[in-house]
């Protein structure tokens, strides 16, 4: 649809297939503003899943590991180790993600059974509430700096507290001073530039 309106189309920043949220669309000349989105702190609220592991670190992947004993973690287990990522640390992306290596993504190399290493890099994790737990499922809010994948903060979580974990589900709340609160549903873009949608 906004191809045919405009002759360049942007956005600031992905969203994962099963996530939702907040995306900037950028057209025309505001393109070139992609980078100044970049660096912009972005605001998740989500839900993680314990006792399950998966290859892509969300509920989409194939299960890579299932907790079998009962382990139950508490909610004051889960608020001790969300604490233990907040600040700069180090984090290995997901396999399954649009990164490149080789100038192929690595979910390409992956779907194709290609082994993939992806190298760990600092990330800033600025928040990392949990804001309800109903075993299996933790509620949370968090926000990060560039380049953080909220997957894989899922993932280590369930490192952390031995029983695996993994990404239930995930909702954009905000990029920078931009809410999703002010964006307008995709379906109702209209012909202005810079928009959000949700």
């Amino acid at each position: 649809m906004l191809q045919k309106k405009y002759r360049k189309i942007g956005h600031a920043g992905t969203l994962d297939p099963f996530a939702s949220g907040l995306l900037i669309v950028l057209t025309d000349r505001d393109t070139k503003r992609f980078q100044s989105f970049e660096i912009c702190e972005k605001e998740y609220s989500g839900e993680i899943l314990i006792g399950v592991s998966t290859d892509t670190y969300d509920i989409s992947g194939s299960i890579a590991m299932q907790e079998r004993t009962g382990k139950k973690p508490t909610c004051a287990m889960i608020e001790s180790a969300a604490r233990g990522f907040i600040g700069a640390i180090e984090q290995v992306p997901p396999r399954f993600s649009a990164l490149k290596h080789g100038g192929q993504r690595l979910y390409e190399l992956s779907r194709k059974g290609i082994p993939v290493s992806p190298a760990r890099r600092t990330v800033n994790i600025k928040s990392f509430s949990i804001d309800g737990y109903d075993y299996p499922i933790v509620t949370f809010t968090t926000v990060v700096g560039k380049g953080a994948y909220i997957r894989s903060l899922a993932h280590d979580l369930g490192q952390r507290l031995g029983t695996g974990a993994t990404l239930l589900s995930l909702r954009r709340l905000r990029i920078g001073e931009y809410s999703v609160a002010q964006a307008r549903a995709f379906g109702t873009l209209l012909c202005s530039t810079g928009h959000a949608t949700s």
